[in-house]
């Protein structure tokens, strides 16, 4: 395909799930993820990120046809679930299709399109467990340990997340700028974004 991505070659055993079922209801009738940003859809930038990193295995959680699409486009692998589901129900469905030779997982959301190459590659560096910063909270990007997976899986409902994040040590969390962590739940998000890179912050 025209616009798919070379994946790297020798790849370490690493998996990488974008998580990209979630319901945009805060969004309103349109699904945020196929929301033009720069002229592509929203979701391509954390998809082509995850297709550039170094893994055995790269793959998104979708509930949409379309989403799917475009992350197959991108050359990833997708892992299909019912839309409508929390978002511990992408994790836990990328976690379990993880290959058995994984030892760590990078979690990435596609709701977050403003992550960059480089802030990947410094956590892959930290190795797991790491996650990203802003000032106290702990946020994705996350690399986890596979010896983690067993518990996470375990956990009900969304209230998890919190809880194996805090586990992280504070020396493996990446401070990284406000404008890389922001996610998009609403329209207003993303004007945002694009009037603080017009008033020359440091927003990609």
């Amino acid at each position: 395909m025209p616009n798919s991505v070379d994946p790297p070659t020798d790849p370490c055993p690493r998996a990488v799930i974008v998580l990209a079922a979630g319901a945009s209801r805060r969004f309103g009738s349109t699904d945020k993820l196929l929301t033009p940003l720069q002229d592509r859809p929203l979701a391509e930038a954390a998809f082509r990120l995850a297709a550039e990193t170094e893994a055995k295995q790269r793959f998104a959680v979708v509930s949409s046809s379309e989403v799917e699409r475009l992350a197959q486009t991108t050359g990833l692998e997708t892992v299909t679930i019912p839309a409508g589901g929390a978002q511990s129900d992408s994790l836990k469905a990328g976690l379990r299709h993880l290959a058995p030779e994984t030892q760590e997982v990078m979690i990435l959301l596609a709701d977050m399109p403003w992550v960059t190459r480089e802030d990947i590659d410094t956590l892959i560096a930290k190795g797991a467990p790491a996650c990203a910063r802003l000032d106290l909270a702990r946020l994705p990007p996350v690399l986890l340990p596979v010896e983690w997976v067993p518990s996470i899986l375990r956990v009900e409902a969304d209230q998890g997340a919190r809880a194996w994040l805090s586990r992280i040590p504070t020396g493996q969390c990446l401070s990284l700028p406000e404008p890389h962590l922001r996610d998009v739940d609403l329209p207003d998000d993303l004007a945002d974004h694009l009037s603080d890179d017009k008033n020359g912050t440091d927003a990609l």
